[in-house]
């Protein structure tokens, strides 16, 4: 009797976003969740006994059903601290009792206000990786960081930063990172200095806005290309040589741009861009959350936790829109010498009512501007040659979403999945 060859599962992975808590006690006038197509605040305010016993149920059933070697777990809201640390830490210690059978990683994205040392105990036993959202200075970040009585946020949020900072001085968390959303300003330049060089974050992470074509806000935040681009030349000036700083959105594109291994590590994480399953507060399976925000149409599912697994949720007509978006490129992204790179950019930037996905990024101007910038800068600093990059990006892309999922779906079981982050 022959034994079957292992399989090589080392990239089999999925991002599950857990609204634990789905209310928040800041008022961000932008935020995705609260103050666009989505309401959370229909949802029940906090995960209940029942989600939280029957949802290592679904996620073993998910594991074997993919196949799946690693499960990216991100702890979110509204506002996660705001979940009693008893059942947050319950949470994470049966889901860790998956690991049997799947590696697991956390994450928590927090508005830092709730950070306290008992908090810090909590990340530290659970290695979550923590996250705490920051605007920039004072000034802006309490201009768009308000509690619901308008009062700022930024000095707590701070306080809470370094009790993270110092517990990784200490070796008991890996890294405390910081999320900052780009916010077009006259000095833009100044908000990665502020970040890396007064808060001591090495590698920040830069969120662009979570909506479309039908969001006025994000049509004209796509309009401020040279305030961007304030930002981005910054980085290369500053931080990317002699000491690089990794800052996610940007970073991305000069690896991608610097070699073809590069490349093609984006080819496979542009094809797996909405590989991201949310779990509400009452046990409701929906796609990327950040998805949600832009149209009532994608926020309908029947799909729950009970007896069922993400093989179902990847095989719901929205889930395989999604993949045909990701598959097939906008006709205006065909001819783009970015292409390959960028493949369209997200798919909750390219949606319109009207057009659904077949539009190109509503912020295709600034994903052009951040590739022009990072090319320009390789080939001065010889990084790469003007030809060995014009090849490397006209090559085609053959990474496909659905080919992704039938590579799962078609793996024999193994005994041992390798091991293989949110």
């Amino acid at each position: 009797m022959n034994t079957p060859a292992k399989v090589d599962q080392t990239n089999a992975y999925f991002d599950i976003v857990l609204k634990v808590v789905e209310r928040c006690n800041l008022n961000c006038p932008y935020c995705y969740y609260f103050n666009q197509a989505y309401d959370g605040n229909k949802n029940a305010p906090q995960m209940s006994d029942r989600v939280i016993s029957e949802l290592p149920r679904f996620l073993r059933r998910s594991v074997e059903k993919l196949n799946l070697a690693k499960l990216n777990i991100g702890l979110h809201g509204g506002e996660p601290l705001l979940m009693s640390k008893k059942r947050a830490d319950n949470l994470c210690t049966r889901i860790r009792e998956l690991e049997d059978t799947v590696s697991i990683s956390f994450s928590l994205q927090t508005n830092g206000v709730r950070i306290d040392d008992e908090w810090v105990d909590i990340f530290a036993k659970h290695q979550i990786n923590v996250g705490v959202s920051i605007d920039g200075n004072k000034e802006l970040h309490d201009s768009k960081r308000p509690d619901h009585f308008g009062r700022g946020s930024y000095e707590a949020a701070v306080r809470g930063l370094r009790l993270l900072q110092e517990a990784v001085a200490q070796g008991r968390l890996r890294s405390a990172g910081v999320l900052c959303v780009v916010h077009a300003t006259a000095d833009s330049e100044k908000l990665l200095e502020h970040i890396v060089s007064e808060l001591g974050v090495r590698s920040p992470s830069l969120n662009f806005p979570h909506s479309g074509w039908d969001n006025p806000a994000t049509v004209e935040w796509s309009r401020q290309v040279e305030s961007h681009r304030k930002i981005i030349r910054y980085w290369l000036d500053n931080l990317v040589y002699p000491e690089f700083h990794h800052v996610r959105s940007i970073s991305d594109v000069l690896l991608a741009l610097s070699s073809d291994e590069g490349a093609r590590r984006k080819d496979r994480w542009n094809s797996r861009r909405h590989y991201i399953a949310t779990i509400s507060s009452e046990g409701v399976v929906h796609v990327d959350d950040n998805l949600l925000g832009v149209d009532t149409s994608l926020q309908n599912s029947e799909l729950t936790i009970w007896d069922t697994s993400l093989a179902d949720l990847v095989s719901t007509p929205l889930w395989q829109e999604l993949d045909e978006a990701v598959d097939h490129l906008p006709t205006e992204c065909e001819s783009c010498e970015w292409c390959r790179s960028c493949r369209g950019g997200h798919l909750f930037n390219r949606f319109s009512r009207q057009s659904r996905f077949r539009r190109k990024s509503v912020l295709c101007d600034t994903i052009k501007m951040i590739h022009e910038e990072i090319a320009g800068y390789l080939v001065r600093k010889r990084v790469v040659k003007l030809k060995e990059l014009a090849d490397r990006l006209s090559n085609p892309i053959s990474v496909t979403a659905r080919g992704e999922f039938e590579s799962l779906m078609s793996k024999p079981s193994v005994e041992e999945p390798a091991a293989m982050l949110l």
